[in-house]
């Protein structure tokens, strides 16, 4: 017999994790949010009706997070096989119910529910620092507290992102969401994800690409904790990067991305970029940029898009400079690099105002498509 439970993960702007307190027919158990499916039940609508039920409170769920993928007898009926699905929620009003600051924290009507039917519950938040495996009790909640804390204190803003892109107020719409593709017959960027690591670590091996970056990149653990910063980045809504796909060498030839991107003030950053040093010199850069910067100033409407570089990389000063970027100035001790040297970063800058004359001009003859 298979027992089915639904649970949700809520975590607050606090970075609190929102646990149930519960003494069940003399056992006392900390858990996630949630209950059992009825028959006839779809598991979403499970879990909203058990917030209704356990806190009176709406919630909206915003993601599939863990499903029980080995087999776990039931503590209460070992006839039974459990099966646990979780998702993340969102709440949809203020919280009412109490919330406790201390385990089983009973009320003595709480109490009194448990004298008649055995059972009875609290809330409870567990800051972000302190919870863990330990917080919960059962064990599958345990594989699912150690995989939420895996994820990392920006955990929240992961599920927090459907939120900001549906109400739009700062103009970001879908953009973070989009499978954005941008191509002509030299280069094609493609989102970056997970499959990209391996053809671009082959890149990154190459030491003379990090010279002047503020990343220190020297191992392939280096370039991991890199990459996933980079896929993180847009999960947080804070940059949106890109795979580099060389379609005249056929191969995956560096990566680049928008990062600072501000929707309020219509502007972004190009940076984060490092090609293959056999691409290097090729027309691969050029190609890049104009896809970059048609998207940003033809499709997303930005009135600037800026670059930056150390003030000791003068190859990237010149690409820069080569391609119509106006240079704007030296920030002096601007970066503390990896390595804890200080960078002195200058800056460069295109603005809409001077873009379709640019385009007229240093890239005249490109022509830009994009599929998102």
């Amino acid at each position: 017999m298979f027992n089915i439970r639904i649970y949700g993960i809520l975590v607050n702007e606090n970075k609190q994790v929102l646990v149930s307190d519960e003494l069940i027919r003399g056992q006392y158990i900390t858990k996630f949010c949630g209950g059992g499916l009825e028959k006839g039940e779809g598991t979403i609508d499970c879990l909203v009706r058990e917030f209704m039920e356990e806190m009176r409170l709406p919630v909206k769920v915003t993601g599939h997070f863990y499903t029980t993928d080995f087999y776990q007898q039931s503590a209460f009926n070992p006839d039974h096989q459990i099966i646990s699905i979780y998702y993340t929620v969102k709440p949809l009003a203020p919280i009412e119910v109490p919330i406790r600051t201390e385990k089983f924290q009973f009320d003595e009507t709480q109490l009194h529910v448990y004298e008649q039917t055995g059972e009875t519950e609290t809330f409870r938040f567990v800051d972000w620092a302190d919870f863990s495996e330990e917080s919960v009790t059962l064990p599958i909640d345990k594989v699912v507290a150690a995989l939420l804390k895996s994820q990392g204190p920006e955990f929240r803003q992961q599920f927090l992102a459907d939120d900001l892109v549906s109400k739009g107020t700062d103009g970001t719409t879908d953009f973070f969401r989009k499978p954005i593709v941008m191509q002509n017959d030299r280069v094609r960027l493609e989102p970056l994800t997970e499959e990209h690591f391996q053809p671009l670590w082959e890149i990154a091996k190459h030491a003379a690409l990090w010279e002047f970056t503020s990343a220190a990149i020297s191992t392939e653990k280096d370039f991991r904790k890199y990459f996933k910063q980079a896929l993180d980045e847009r999960t947080n809504l804070a940059s949106y990067p890109f795979a580099i796909f060389d379609v005249r060498a056929n191969r995956y030839g560096g990566c680049t991305r928008y990062g600072n991107i501000s929707f309020p003030h219509l502007r972004a950053e190009i940076g984060w970029t490092w090609y293959d040093p056999s691409l290097q010199g090729t027309g691969l850069n050029r190609n890049c940029k104009f896809l970059l910067l048609s998207y940003a100033f033809e499709t997303l409407g930005f009135n600037r898009v800026e670059l930056k570089t150390s003030a000791l990389n003068l190859k990237s000063q010149r690409a820069m400079e080569n391609i119509g970027a106006h240079k704007e100035g030296v920030l002096r001790r601007h970066m503390v690099n990896d390595s804890g040297t200080l960078r002195d970063t200058i800056y460069y800058s295109f603005i809409k105002d001077e873009w379709p004359a640019i385009k007229e001009t240093i890239f005249k003859g490109y022509n830009p498509s994009w599929d998102c």
